[in-house]
C-alpha cells in the first residue's frame, strides 16, 4: 500500500511492474486527424511523450492534459492514445484515483466502439489501479470475478480467453496474482502467477516471464515474513521447538524467493534490460540478509542450499550501484537510489533488516549519504517533488541516527513541505517529533507527533485495505507513533505533578503510590492511545469490515464501573484508573508498573500456562496471579473501595490480553469474587445499551463429533456439548439448538435470516490467530477432500487420527464468513455471541485480539469466548448458570462472574483451579 510501506512499496511504485509488464500501454502518434485542433494535440501529446522519456512526468502529464481538453468533444483512437499515456503516468506517480477515472472513460469508449479484446485489457490496468489502492477485492472482481468461482463473463481474463488474446491473459492472470498476494491469499498467488509464467513462457513474452518470475519471488518474500513475524511470537511465549520450525520455513521460503529473482536476473540480463536487472539485484538483498544472518547465528551449520545464487548482500548492492550509473535519470532511478541507500545500512553488517525507520547504529556508512544526495538531485532535476521528499526524509533519517539532529531537523522539515499533500507526510512529521524530543524541546515535539496522528487519523480507512504483508509492518510504520506520543503525554503529566504529589509521596515512598496526573494530560495519553487501538484493530480485521466509533465515556454511563487501561510504552509499562467521582467529575491516575516490559511478559505467559495445566495440585499459578495483583490493581485498592466500584473494565495493551483478569489473586480470594469483569479494546467501541430481555432466546450450534480441518488439524470430540445445548433451551424458552451434521454454514445462515435471535451460542472448536485470515471456527459440515501427509498435521486430543485423515476436512467458518452473514441482518441486533470451545496462543497478543476481532466483525455488542481449550463439562455446568443469572435480569458481567464465583463455591478441590472456570472472558458490552 502506498502511503504506509513507503521504503518497500513505493520505492518500486515507479518502477511500473503491473503496467509496463503485466499490461503494456500502446502510444501511437500517427492516429490523430488532420483537423487543426488534433494536429495541436498531435504535437502536445508528443512533447509530453518526450519529457516522459526524460523522467518529466509532471511535465508529461501537463501536456497531456492539454491534449486531452482539446479532443474532449472528439472520441477516437488519438483521445484513447492520449488517456492511456495519462494512465502510465498517473500510476507511475501515485495518482491512481484519476487513473481510475480515465481508464473509465476507455473502457466506456472501447464497448461503445466494439472494441472487446481493448476492453478487457483496460478492465486489467483498472483492476492494477485499485490494486495499488489498496482494494484487492474489486480488482479481483474486475479480473475474474468472485472467489472460489469460475472467472464471469465480462471480466478481463474470460474476454482475453475468449478473444484469444495470449498477451491481454497473461496481464490478467499476473495482476490477479498480485492482487491475491497483496490480499494474504498467498496459495492462490502462487498458482495464478505459476500460470502466468508458464503461459508468458509459452508464448516467449520476455517482459511478461520477468514481471511472473519477481511477482512468485516476492510471494515467497511475503510468505518468509509473515512466518518470520510468527516465529518471533513464538520466541516471545518461550515456545522453542515451534520458533524452529517457523525458522525453518522462513528458510524455504526465502531459497524459493532467491530462485525466482535469480531466473528473473538471468533473464534480464540475458535481453540487456538493465531496468528489471536492477529490481531483481534489490529484490534478493532482503532474503540473502536474511540468510546470512541466520548462517551467522549457526557457525556449525554445514548446510548448503543447492542453487543458491554466489552473490552476496553487498555484492548484489554493489552490482545494482555499478548499474544505476548507466541509467538515465528518472522516477525509477530515484527511488531505487533511495532503496539502495536504505539497505547499504544494514547489508554491509551482520544485522537483520530492520524498519527503515530504525538506527543501524549512531554512524550511518558515508555511502547511504552520498547516495541520498544522488537521489536528491536526480528528483531535482526532473522535477519531482515525491522522490524528492523522500530522499530528503530519508537523508534526515541518516542524520538523527548520526545524532546531528539540527542537519536531521531541517532535511526533515524540507520533506515535510514537499510531502504537505501526501499521505507519507507522517513519516516525517513522526520524524520531526523523535528529533525534537531528542533535543528535548517537548511542546514542539508533542506538536509535531500530534501531526502525525492526525494524518494517520485521515488515514484510518486505508489501514483496513492495506496489504496483509503491512498488517505485520504496522508495528514498525505506524504504532510506533501512537506509543511515543502517548509516552509523551504521560511523562509531561507526571512532571506537572510531581511538586503536588510531594506530600502524598511522603506517606506513600515507592514507586508504587499512583500519580494524580491532571486530566487534560491523562485525557490526551488515553485518546492517543485509543486511537492506535481503533487502528490496530481495524489493521487486524483489514478491509472486510468498518470500525464504528460511539464516542461516550463509560464512566458516565455507569459510576459504579472503573476503566483501568494498561499500556505498554518501550521498556515500560503504565496503568491508567479511571473512574467517577460523586460530583460526575472523572478522575485519573497513573501507575508506572516497577517492572520492565520483559518481566512483564515473562509474568504474564508464566501465568497463563500455569493457567491452562488443570493438573496442578500445588496451585503454582497463584504466584504469577499475585504478582500481577500487585502491580495491576493493590495500587489502586483503596480508591476502589472508596467509590464502591462493583464492575472493573480492562483495557488492555499487548501481551496483557492474553490472560483473564478474573484469575488474578490477592493472597486470599480471586478477584472475580470481589468485582465484575469485562474487557474491551475501546471505549468508543461499546454501545452502552444495556441488554433488552424482553425477547432473550438463543441460537445454538454445537459440534460433538471428533473434526479435521485443512493442515491437517485435529480436534478432539466435544461429549458434553449436547449437555450445553440442551441447558441453554431449557435456561432460555424459545431457544433452538442444532448439532453436528446440522451445523453448517447454509443452516446458520437460513435461521440468521428466517429468525430474530439476540444471542448466538457456538460451541465448536475454534482459532484465534495473528491475521483474521487465520481466525476460524469448525463446523460439522464435512468438505474438501481429506489426506493423509507423513509428517504434517498436529493433534488436539483425538486418538482416532489416521482415520479422519482419509475423511473430507470439517469447513471453517471464517471470520469474514460470520460477518457477512450478520452484516446482512439489517435491524437485527445481535447482543451476544459466545464462544465456548476456542482457544488462543499462550504469548500471542494478535491472538488476543482476535477475540475482540471476531465479535465486532460480527457485529455483536459482546461476546463470551475461552482464551484456551477447558474442560466442556465444566464448560456446560458455567454456560448454563450465565444464562439463568442472564435472564433473572443480571448483567453480562456480573452474569458471568455470578457463573465463575457459584463454581468456585461449589468447588473446592482440585476442580477449584482457574483452569477450569477462569478462560470464558466478556468482551464488550457488560451491561
Amino acid at each position: 500500500m502506498r502511503c504506509f510501506k513507503p521504503f518497500r512499496y513505493a520505492l518500486f511504485f515507479g518502477s511500473l511492474i503491473l503496467c509496463l509488464c503485466f499490461g503494456q500501454l500502446a502510444f501511437d502518434g500517427n492516429a490523430f486527424t488532420n483537423r487543426a485542433e488534433a494536429v495541436d494535440a498531435t504535437q502536445l501529446t508528443q512533447q509530453g511523450w518526450e519529457q516522459y522519456q526524460s523522467g518529466d512526468v509532471q511535465g508529461a502529464i501537463a501536456r497531456w492534459q492539454a491534449a486531452l481538453s482539446l479532443t474532449a468533444d472528439h472520441p477516437s483512437e488519438s483521445r484513447a492514445t492520449i488517456l492511456k499515456s495519462l494512465v502510465r503516468a498517473e500510476q507511475q506517480m501515485g495518482a491512481a484515483d484519476r487513473a481510475i477515472a480515465h481508464l473509465t472513460q476507455l473502457i466506456a469508449y472501447y464497448r461503445q466502439t466494439g472494441n472487446p479484446l481493448q476492453v478487457g485489457r483496460m478492465l486489467t490496468e483498472q483492476a492494477q489501479a485499485y490494486s495499488g489502492l489498496g482494494q484487492q477485492r474489486r480488482a479481483i472482481a474486475l479480473l475474474c470475478g468472485e472467489v472460489d468461482r469460475p472467472c464471469v463473463t465480462d471480466s478481463a481474463i474470460t474476454i482475453a480467453r475468449r478473444h484469444t488474446d495470449a498477451s491481454g491473459e497473461i496481464a490478467a492472470l499476473g495482476s490477479l496474482g498480485n492482487a491475491y498476494r497483496l490480499r494474504g491469499d498467498y496459495d492462490r498467488a502462487l498458482q495464478t502467477l505459476t500460470s502466468a509464467l508458464t503461459l508468458a513462457e509459452q508464448t516467449n513474452s520476455q517482459p511478461h516471464t520477468l514481471a511472473a518470475l519477481n511477482g512468485l519471488g516476492n510471494t515467497y518474500i511475503s510468505l518468509a515474513e509473515r512466518d518470520d513475524r510468527r516465529r518471533q511470537y513464538a520466541q516471545q511465549s518461550a515456545d522453542e521447538p515451534e520458533a524452529q520450525l517457523l525458522a525453518q520455513s522462513v528458510n524455504r521460503y526465502d531459497s524459493k524467493a532467491i530462485e525466482y529473482f535469480e531466473a528473473s536476473l538471468r533473464s534480464a540480463r540475458a535481453q540487456n534490460d538493465s531496468q528489471n536487472e536492477l529490481r531483481s539485484l534489490l529484490n534478493l538483498v532482503v532474503p540473502l540478509q536474511r540468510r546470512q544472518v541466520e548462517e551467522a547465528g549457526d557457525r556449525n551449520r554445514r548446510h548448503k542450499v543447492v542453487g543458491l545464487t554466489a552473490l552476496t548482500p553487498v555484492t548484489a548492492l554493489q552490482q545494482a550501484q555499478l548499474l544505476l550509473e548507466r541509467l538515465p535519470a528518472s522516477r525509477a532511478k530515484a527511488y531505487a537510489v533511495i532503496r539502495l541507500a536504505t539497505l547499504n545500512q544494514w547489508a554491509t553488517g551482520q544485522a537483520a533488516i530492520e524498519p527503515a525507520t530504525h538506527c543501524s547504529g549512531s554512524e550511518a556508512p558515508l555511502p547511504a549519504i552520498a547516495l541520498l544526495q544522488q537521489a536528491i538531485a536526480i528528483a531535482q532535476d526532473i522535477h519531482d517533488s515525491q522522490s524528492e521528499a523522500f530522499a530528503l526524509g530519508r537523508l534526515g533519517h541518516v542524520y538523527e541516527c548520526r545524532q546531528q539532529y539540527g542537519q536531521a531537523l531541517t532535511l526533515t522539515q524540507q520533506a515535510q513541505l514537499l510531502a504537505a499533500n501526501d499521505d507519507s507526510r507522517y513519516l516525517w512529521e513522526w520524524q520531526s517529533g523523535r528529533i525534537l524530543r531528542a533535543q528535548e524541546n517537548m511542546p514542539s515535539a508533542i506538536a509535531a507527533y500530534s501531526l502525525a496522528v492526525k494524518t494517520l487519523q485521515t488515514l484510518r480507512g486505508e489501514l483496513a485495505i492495506a496489504s496483509r504483508d503491512f498488517q505485520f509492518d504496522f508495528r514498525d510504520t505506524v504504532e510506533p507513533v501512537y506509543r511515543e506520543l502517548t509516552a509523551l503525554y504521560l511523562e509531561q503529566a507526571t512532571r506537572r505533578q510531581t511538586q503536588a504529589q510531594r506530600p502524598l509521596e511522603s506517606k506513600n515512598k515507592g514507586e508504587n503510590a499512583p500519580v494524580l496526573a491532571s486530566v487534560n494530560t491523562i485525557e490526551s495519553a488515553l485518546e492517543t492511545i485509543d486511537k492506535l487501538r481503533l487502528a490496530e484493530l481495524q489493521n487486524y480485521l483489514g478491509e472486510d469490515c468498518t470500525l464504528s466509533a460511539i464516542a461516550k465515556p463509560v464512566t458516565v454511563v455507569d459510576p459504579k464501573t472503573a476503566v483501568l487501561s494498561s499500556i505498554i510504552l518501550g521498556d515500560r509499562v503504565a496503568v491508567l484508573l479511571t473512574l467517577s467521582l460523586p460530583n460526575r467529575q472523572v478522575r485519573s491516575q497513573v501507575r508506572w508498573l516497577p517492572a520492565d516490559a520483559g518481566t512483564v511478559r515473562a509474568t504474564i505467559n508464566e501465568l497463563r500456562r500455569r493457567l491452562e495445566k488443570r493438573s496442578d495440585l500445588a496451585n503454582t499459578y497463584q504466584e504469577p496471579a499475585q504478582q500481577l495483583y500487585d502491580w495491576l490493581i493493590r495500587p489502586f485498592a483503596q480508591d476502589l473501595r472508596t467509590a464502591q466500584i462493583e464492575t472493573l473494565v480492562f483495557i488492555q495493551d499487548g501481551i496483557l490480553r492474553s490472560i483473564p483478569m478474573a484469575a488474578l489473586h490477592d493472597g486470599n480470594r480471586f478477584l472475580v469474587e470481589q468485582y465484575a469483569i469485562a474487557s474491551t479494546l475501546s471505549l468508543t467501541l461499546v454501545d452502552p445499551t444495556p441488554i433488552d430481555r424482553t425477547a432473550l432466546r438463543v441460537l445454538g450450534f454445537g459440534l460433538t463429533k471428533p473434526s479435521v480441518v485443512e493442515g491437517p488439524t485435529f480436534f478432539a470430540p466435544l461429549g458434553y456439548v449436547k449437555a450445553e445445548i440442551d441447558s441453554i433451551q431449557a435456561a432460555m424458552p424459545g431457544s433452538k439448538g442444532l448439532l453436528d451434521d446440522a451445523f453448517t454454514l447454509d443452516r446458520l445462515q437460513q435461521e440468521l435470516t428466517q429468525n430474530v435471535y439476540p444471542i448466538v451460542h457456538l460451541a465448536t472448536h475454534g482459532r484465534f490467530g495473528i491475521d483474521a485470515r487465520d481466525t476460524f471456527l469448525v463446523t460439522g459440515r464435512r468438505g474438501g477432500e481429506g489426506r493423509k501427509e507423513k509428517g504434517e498435521g498436529n493433534g488436539e486430543g483425538t486418538s482416532s487420527h489416521s482415520a479422519l485423515a482419509t475423511q473430507p476436512y470439517n469447513e471453517k467458518l471464517t471470520m469474514n464468513a460470520l460477518y457477512q452473514m450478520l452484516r446482512s441482518q439489517q435491524g437485527k441486533v445481535l447482543e451476544l455471541l459466545t464462544l465456548t470451545a476456542c482457544e488462543t496462543a499462550v504469548g500471542s497478543d494478535r491472538d488476543a485480539l482476535g477475540v475482540a476481532g471476531i465479535s465486532l466483525q460480527a457485529g455483536a455488542r459482546s461476546t463470551v469466548a475461552s482464551l484456551w481449550q477447558v474442560d466442556d463439562k465444566a464448560t456446560a455446568q458455567l454456560i448454563t448458570h450465565f444464562y439463568q443469572a442472564l435472564k433473572q435480569g443480571m448483567s453480562r458481567a456480573k452474569a458471568l462472574q455470578t457463573a465463575q464465583k457459584t463454581w468456585l463455591q461449589a468447588h473446592r478441590g482440585d476442580r477449584h483451579h482457574p483452569g477450569y472456570w477462569a478462560a470464558l472472558i466478556l468482551v464488550g458490552n457488560w451491561l
